[in-house]
């Protein structure tokens, strides 16, 4: 009847949480910690740490710090480290940080790093929470703010225009987010210019170009970066990134073999390897890598969440649902849950699976597939209505999906209604659904109408 359940997941933001949740194209709209997933075909593909959209920017170990807040990220990737540490305490200690430069800033008005370290806090507080709070909005316009204040008292700070550029990018506010990537990148341009060594100015040149999707440029910096300093895993780590959204999986494997060479503790790394490892099929050394990730960082949730998919595809549906759960419990986003109902849904589970799947609709309402699910796994307790309604949902959302006229068609065709059947098998096969499964459901509709 239904095409096979497939696993679906998020591609990997594991290093710029705030552009890859927008970017993710993986995840359009304000996502955050719920990063959208682009519709893809049924491909298992790992859900990796958030993913700030875009390869991070390495951030250096800071100096001693003459203030206590100089120290703090300056950079979304920078928080998403520190978050990926202690998930759970995300808000506190943001909160902490915000208000530390909140004081700062009372105190000296012209300090433009303060801004810009504040901007970027509101930023990733916004990535990682906008689904649950209702002043998200509130979030990016602060921060467009404190982005803006920092651009007026320093017109050559590269680092104030990344970050409004990826404050707008979370907005969606694209054209506006490409105008300041182009302004910190001639900054950029001019700063090398006088010192083509500056590593710092390649590897925000790269961020910058990578929230443009210039992937290439983003090696390219990279390359430079790393024939620079060959011993940062981070650049390494973010090179990896870019290549694999150019999908040269090869060569992202190579960088992360490297940075795990140059740093054999980094949790990040090997989750992302591992990812690739699963994108490939070599699905032994992908759940090798998993398990260190979590040995290493037994809060890394992006590591359970994957190792949850690995399990799913190896048909071992309780650990899979074990290791969902355990993310959801250090902190919850949805497309763990999604991937939690569908091993649901896998275990015949079906109820289960819409408590899940309700969730992660709740969560992120935007993502057409989830309401497919959904719509399956009620057509699976012969709900056809509650399933016809959820493949609206998801046609409303993505009118060039084959399957879900496909789901909707059989759901139609067990309720009688042959005609809505039959228009909906054949769009499903205009929009290049398979074609033996389309004569099969045409001709279960015949014997159906010729038996009654």
């Amino acid at each position: 009847m239904l095409a096979p359940w497939d696993v679906p997941a998020v591609s990997a933001p594991w290093l710029r949480a705030a552009l890859t949740c927008l970017a993710l194209a993986a995840l359009p709209a304000a996502c955050g910690d719920d990063p959208t997933p682009t519709p893809q075909a049924p491909v298992l593909t790992p859900t990796s740490a958030p993913a700030t959209p875009t390869p991070a920017t390495p951030t250096a170990t800071p100096a001693p710090a003459s203030q206590p807040w100089q120290a703090f990220p300056s950079t979304i990737d920078g928080y998403t480290r520190l978050v990926e540490q202690d998930p759970a305490g995300l808000e506190s200690m943001i909160d902490e940080n915000i208000a530390t430069l909140n004081e700062a800033i009372e105190k000296d008005a012209s300090a433009s790093d303060a801004y810009v370290k504040r901007g970027a806090a509101r930023v990733i507080l916004y990535a990682y929470t906008s689904a649950l709070r209702t002043d998200a909005e509130t979030l990016l316009e602060q921060a467009v703010e404190d982005f803006t204040t920092a651009i007026d008292l320093d017109p050559a700070n590269a680092s104030a225009y990344i970050g409004r550029g990826e404050a707008y990018d979370q907005w969606r506010q694209m054209d506006r987010a490409f105008d300041d990537y182009e302004a910190a990148i001639r900054l950029l341009d001019e700063s090398l210019s006088r010192d083509s060594q500056n590593v710092d100015a390649l590897t925000n040149r790269a961020y910058a170009y990578s929230g443009m999707d210039e992937y290439d440029k983003v090696i390219q910096d990279l390359d430079a970066a790393i024939e620079l300093d060959p011993g940062d895993p981070w650049t390494l780590i973010s090179r990896s990134l870019a290549h694999s959204w150019k999908g040269e999986v090869a060569a992202a494997i190579r960088d992360l073999d490297t940075a795990i060479r140059l740093d054999p503790d980094s949790a990040t790394a090997y989750n992302a390897r591992g990812s690739h490892y699963m994108e490939v099929g070599e699905l032994t050394r992908a759940l090798q890598d998993f398990d260190k990730a979590i040995d290493l960082n037994p809060s890394f949730r992006w590591a359970y969440g994957n190792r949850g998919s690995l399990h799913h595809i190896l048909g071992d549906y309780d650990s899979a649902i074990q290791d969902y759960s355990r993310a959801i419990s250090i902190r919850p986003y949805s497309v763990v849950y999604r991937n939690r109902g569908n091993a649901y849904h896998s275990k015949g589970e079906y109820d289960l699976a819409i408590q899940d799947y309700d969730v992660a609709i709740d969560r992120f309402p935007q993502y057409p597939q989830t309401y497919v699910e959904r719509g399956d796994a009620y057509f699976m307790k012969d709900e056809h209505d509650r399933a016809i309604q959820d493949y609206d949902a998801a046609i409303g959302l993505d009118e060039n999906n084959p399957y879900s006229y496909y789901s909707r068609g059989w759901a139609y065709l067990s309720q009688g209604n042959m005609s809505n059947a039959r228009a909906d098998f054949n769009k499903a096969l205009e929009l290049g659904y398979d074609s033996g499964e389309i004569e099969d459901a045409l001709a279960a509709l015949k014997s159906l109408a010729e038996n009654g």
